[in-house]
């Protein structure tokens, strides 16, 4: 989990956590504050339906949604 990135593409969109998270719900996604910021500091993972939602509210591409959610690689 990459939370700066996450954290740095919401900020460079001028949105707030609380408005990304409102919008997450609006697409039928239950997500509370404390939810998200569970899974930025990987006490839980992120859902596939979170990471999707998540992914649409913030127009994700592929590539980043990878970079974000998937970045840990096995050598």
């Amino acid at each position: 989990m990459q939370k700066d990135k996450l954290l740095g593409i919401i900020k460079t969109q001028g949105r707030t956590v609380s408005a990304v998270i409102e919008t997450v719900n609006d697409y039928g996604v239950p997500m509370s504050p404390s939810t998200f910021y569970k899974g930025l500091r990987d006490e839980r993972p992120f859902k596939a339906n979170e990471i999707k939602a998540l992914a649409k509210v913030l127009s994700l591409s592929e590539k980043q949604i990878y970079e974000i959610f998937f970045a840990e690689f096995v050598s």
